[in-house]
């Protein structure tokens, strides 16, 4: 009985582990959450936190941001693009470059910012990767003031 009790404990599932993707009820959402939290995890928590609460004052927080709340599809832009020069979040100012993320396909942008556009208290739904792909192809200068 106890090594299935250390196997349980051992394979609870990534839903579990985070707060917000277990509130999420639409089944597709919550499956675009789950993948886009392990490219996240990849790609974005290294400055970003695995909590999104940022790097101090270098790293903006995309937990509980006012400037990624503001703007998803100038968010799916930085995601692909990255982004230069100062930018405020939450009444302070960010002036650290983030590197883009080019490799990644419009389904794994959408399913990263499904993740992060839907933990963390945030209830936006899902993000289509026709979304992005319109975000993408939008004329943007991107601008991150």
């Amino acid at each position: 009985m106890p090594i299935l009790l250390a196997f349980l404990a051992c394979s609870a599932s990534t839903e579990e582990k985070v707060p917000g993707i277990q509130e999420i009820q639409d089944l597709k959402t919550k499956q675009y959450a789950i993948q886009g939290q392990q490219l996240y995890l990849t790609y974005c928590s290294n400055c970003h936190q695995e909590d999104g609460s940022g790097l101090k004052r270098l790293i903006p927080p995309l937990r509980e941001s006012d400037y990624m709340l503001a703007d998803v599809a100038r968010t799916i832009r930085i995601i692909h693009h990255g982004a230069q020069g100062e930018m405020t979040v939450n009444g302070l100012v960010y002036n650290q470059p983030m590197p883009g993320n080019p490799q990644l396909t419009p389904l794994e942008i959408a399913q990263i910012s499904t993740y992060i556009y839907n933990v963390w208290g945030h209830q936006k739904g899902i993000i289509s990767s026709n979304q992005v792909k319109e975000a993408l192809s939008a004329e943007s200068d991107l601008d991150v003031q």
